[in-house]
């Protein structure tokens, strides 16, 4: 009898060591993509002014040895300019009246800055976990279980002996 209670207790618990492992725990996972892209385009132009000048038409005379003005026959101002300045000093003619064609050159940069940020949480739910009272009633049940074995194995063995 008493090797029959030490089978009982070790079937008892190898039972209870093979069925009180614990069920899997939620899986939490996460995945982070942080992508910043900058884009930098240079943009450039090129402003043309075309060709002005000025007229300017006088008659000159020579008085006591010097250079003067007679007459101013015609005086043009261009589009962008104004008519000539014309100075006459020493016998020394000076004129401002031509603005050659011009070329500027311009260019600037913009910047265009993209950040994408890609944030997944992956996580595993279980749903239907069991209360308290119904891991009782399974615990309740298998050691029930366990006694009813115990007793209908006890039972053959004497009906076999009965035999």
């Amino acid at each position: 009898m008493n090797k029959n209670i030490e089978r009982i207790v070790f079937l008892f618990f190898l039972v209870l060591v093979l069925v009180s492992c614990s069920g899997p725990k939620p899986v939490l996972s996460e995945n982070k993509i942080h992508t910043v892209t900058i884009k930098e385009i240079v943009h450039d132009t090129v402003f043309k002014i075309q060709k002005d000048s000025s007229l300017y038409e006088a008659l000159l005379e020579c008085q006591n040895g010097k250079v003067v003005f007679k007459n101013v026959t015609q005086a043009e101002p261009g589009r962008s300019l104004k008519s000539p300045k014309v100075r006459l000093e020493n016998n020394k003619l000076n004129v401002d009246c031509e603005l050659k064609k011009q070329k500027l050159y311009a260019y600037w940069k913009s910047k265009q800055v993209r950040d994408i940020q890609v944030r997944t949480i992956n996580t595993t739910k279980f749903i239907n976990y069991l209360t308290f009272w119904q891991k009782v009633q399974i615990w309740l049940g298998r050691i029930f279980l366990i006694l009813l074995l115990y007793y209908c194995v006890r039972f053959a063995i004497k009906l076999k002996k009965t035999i």
